[in-house]
């Protein structure tokens, strides 16, 4: 390359690889950035616990308030218990009393990159069914396309 260009024109072939965060991963990244200037109780984070994108989003929710890292749906025990995973120090753990006792809580849920929109789905599934009184998906889903 520097024989075929020359020095001066060396840089003008060669790609700018020090931004490579993938569209989806710098997109989750910006939408958790978003998501924490609202007010909330906790954060649940689902993805991979091998995601360095999903642990990531960890570090960022972790900074300003309770964090849960789970894998899936399965790992939300009750309403009162919640097993998830401590990236720092690569172990599971077992929390009680992770939901405070107040209507309405108000719950990051956020995921990886990588993490498939049906296990979010499942995890959000989950945490309504502890809150029968909570508005349908739909009815708000509704709200947010027309802008109220």
């Amino acid at each position: 390359m520097l024989d075929k260009f020359g020095e001066t024109n060396l840089k003008d072939h060669f790609a700018d690889t020090r931004d490579t965060l993938c569209y989806a991963t710098n997109e989750n990244q910006e939408a958790t950035y978003g998501l924490l200037k609202e007010n909330a109780d906790l954060a649940i984070v689902v993805g991979g616990y091998n995601s360095s994108n999903t642990s990531h989003i960890v570090e960022l929710c972790e900074e300003k308030l309770p964090t849960y890292f789970i894998s899936s749906a399965s790992e939300i025990v009750s309403k009162r218990r919640i097993n998830h995973f401590d990236y720092k120090n690569h172990e599971h753990l077992v929390s009680d009393n992770y939901l405070p006792e107040k209507n309405p809580v108000e719950i990051i849920l956020t995921s990886g990159a990588s993490c498939p929109d049906s296990v979010v789905d499942s995890v959000l599934q989950k945490i309504l069914s502890y809150y029968p009184e909570a508005k349908p998906i739909e009815d708000v889903l509704t709200k947010l396309e027309a802008g109220k």
